[in-house]
């Protein structure tokens, strides 16, 4: 184009470019200047579209002058189409308004910038750009396309005003960021910002952004996303849905103090998520459930002082979650709705001390299989209205919910199902509302404390080493008939046993009766009548002193008697002589032949105590009998 069909604006900018000169339009009065005042610009700060890309497009004679195109506050007319262009020399724009959306489509380029600038959109797919890209401060009302494009240093869209509402704001699937994309500043988002499968080389920054996509797709979609450095989105507000699906974040990953909201639906996608230096939820906010089902996350994560809603729903969903390191979720955490955890592992602690979970009438922790390397601690203040679940657990080292509150009226308040722990502290703050579930269990030590035991404890196969405290059988009993399957040999037995463990031979067999007399219950009314001669005879083997004063008793009687009233001899001139003692040691001890019963006929009121003194024996040598069997089968 000849000189004299440019416009004197056109003319400056022509000469400016070759030596790398600004060219500035802007009158100096910032209301008058200001993009959105586009409308009261005189034709003066017009540039016509076409000139601009014959100067970027051109070739320039001598590189030293260091060519480049710098322009501000200019009116950009036409649509400016640099497709499959070749541009040799860096280009600004600062606060300049395009009335076309650029076209620079398969372009190549060495810097490029519209910092401030108006746009309509942006045609940049399988753009290559040698340095940055810069969108900084930016007002776009339609899409940024970059599918596919390549920047080797920094995409800024720090401050930006990216408008597309119910459309894409940003599509840049396949994005390639050689250092850091930067959207803090107060990015306004209204559109989804779309970076599947990119690949940033630096750090992601979102920190003060504000996203907006209410109409169900994705507010920020970064699904397949590999970060090298780290991820910040920090005091980050989102409406929509915030997606991190299957993406790799090499360094820290943080949304602390963030808001989501996404009601009723995915407000936080992480499944499948790697967050290799840890990720970072503290203080965050939800509405909508937070997804993190299969994701690997490194040395910590953090939810301290997190508040989760989703009430009736899931709160945070991490079935097959895996942590490398810490649980956090201290601080005041609050989740109004169910936390899984379902066959989720975490290497080193897990603490939820002071949490509060809420879901009354459904489950508020469900960690069905969870294992965790070192301590869970669910004390301190924590708080679960509805079911805690930890069937199949495996606790390193010690499950402690002393100080908690553990709430579900009518329901199964803990389940702790073939949960495995060398410590179980149940030391809570108050009894449990609702029945806790401990059947086969193993335990190293059980702490507990007889002012909160729960009214309903189920411990059918429970097995623990060590009871704390050690309190008395006399005691302890009362916390074994709170099973409300009613009697359980096992749970009797493991208590018996215990104490022989510990030298305390008296609990044992206290104990073991105990079990005996709340079995005898159970039974027809002729088994609870021999269960009761059993009893009162040697408490059924228990107490074998018990047969012995029995025995010296009759004895005593039968020789009182028997002295006093002699049976006559069966044949006279043929018997021995009479002896009382012998004589009623003979009837009382069935096996035992002393030669006096044979050889003498009681008659008379003698002839009934000599039938009574029999079957007492057989009585008395039939229960000692049973309860040595008994003994010696516990032995």
């Amino acid at each position: 184009m000849r000189n004299a069909e440019l416009t004197p604006a056109e003319q400056a900018l022509t000469a400016a470019v070759a030596r790398g000169h600004d060219v500035d339009l802007r009158t100096g009065d910032p209301g008058h200047d200001s993009p959105a005042n586009a409308a009261a610009w005189g034709p003066g700060r017009a540039v016509r579209a076409e000139v601009l890309a014959g100067l970027l497009l051109g070739d320039y004679d001598d590189p030293a002058d260091k060519p480049a195109l710098r322009l501000a506050g200019a009116r950009i007319t036409g649509r400016l189409h640099l497709a499959f262009g070749e541009i040799g020399l860096p280009a600004t724009f600062r606060d300049c308004v395009f009335d076309e959306a650029p076209d620079l489509y398969q372009a190549r380029t060495r810097f490029l910038s519209f910092t401030g600038s108006v746009l309509p959109g942006l045609v940049a797919s399988n753009l290559q750009v040698e340095g940055d890209l810069r969108l900084t401060g930016c007002h776009v009302t339609g899409e940024v396309r970059l599918r596919s494009a390549r920047i080797s240093s920094d995409f800024s869209l720090n401050g930006a005003r990216l408008e597309n509402p119910g459309g894409t704001a940003v599509n840049a699937e396949h994005l390639d960021v050689g250092s850091n994309l930067l959207a803090r500043d107060g990015l306004r988002c209204d559109g989804e910002i779309n970076l599947t499968a990119a690949r940033v080389g630096a750090a992601v920054t979102l920190d003060d952004a504000r996203l907006r996509a209410p109409d169900g797709r994705p507010a920020f979609d970064g699904s397949n996303m590999v970060v090298q450095v780290g991820l910040f989105a920090r005091r980050m507000e989102v409406d929509g849905e915030f997606s991190l699906r299957f993406a790799r974040v090499s360094g820290p990953l943080t949304l602390r103090a963030s808001r989501l909201r996404h009601p009723g639906r995915r407000a936080l996608h992480g499944g499948g998520l790697n967050a290799e230096s840890g990720l970072f939820l503290s203080l965050i906010e939800t509405e909508g459930y937070v997804w993190l089902e299969a994701a690997a996350i490194g040395r910590t994560f953090n939810l301290d002082g997190a508040r989760l809603r989703n009430p009736g729903g899931v709160a945070l969903a991490g079935e097959g979650l895996a942590v490398d390191g810490a649980l956090l979720a201290r601080g005041g955490l609050r989740a109004e709705g169910e936390i899984n955890l379902v066959d989720a592992s975490v290497t080193g602690p897990a603490h939820f001390h002071g949490a509060e979970l809420v879901n009354p009438g459904g489950a508020a922790l469900t960690a069905n299989g969870l294992t965790v390397g070192k301590v869970l601690s669910l004390c301190d203040g924590f708080s679960a209205r509805g079911r805690v679940r930890l069937p199949h657990a495996r606790i390193g080292s010690r499950l402690n919910f002393y100080g908690a509150t553990l709430a579900a009226p009518g329901a199964e308040a803990l389940d702790c199902r073939r949960l495995e722990a060398r410590e179980l502290a149940l030391r809570t703050a108050e009894p449990v509302e609702g029945t806790v579930d401990l059947r086969h269990a193993r335990i190293g030590v059980l702490q507990d404390d007889a002012r909160v035991w729960p009214d309903d404890l189920r411990m059918d196969g429970l097995a623990y080493e060590v009871l704390e405290p050690m309190l008395p059988a006399a005691e302890r009993l009362g916390w074994l008939r709170r099973d409300p399957d009613g009697y359980l040999p096992n749970a009797y037995e493991q208590l018996a046993a215990m104490y022989r463990r510990l030298g305390s031979d008296a609990d044992a067999r206290h104990t073991l009766l105990a079990g005996q007399r709340q079995h005898r219950a159970t039974l027809p009314w002729y088994a609870r009548f021999w269960g009761h001669l059993q009893d009162v005879t040697v408490g059924y083997g228990f107490r074998p002193l018990r047969a012995a004063g029995w025995l010296a008793a009759l004895l005593v009687a039968g020789t009182v008697v028997f002295s006093l009233v002699p049976p006559p001899p069966l044949k006279r001139g043929e018997s021995p002589a009479f002896n009382a003692p012998v004589y009623t040691l003979d009837l009382l001890l069935p096996i035992i032949d002393f030669g006096q019963e044979k050889a003498f006929n009681p008659g008379g009121g003698t002839q009934w105590l000599a039938y009574g003194l029999i079957a007492a024996g057989w009585v008395l040598a039939t229960t000692i009998a049973a309860g040595l069997t008994r003994s010696l089968r516990r032995a």
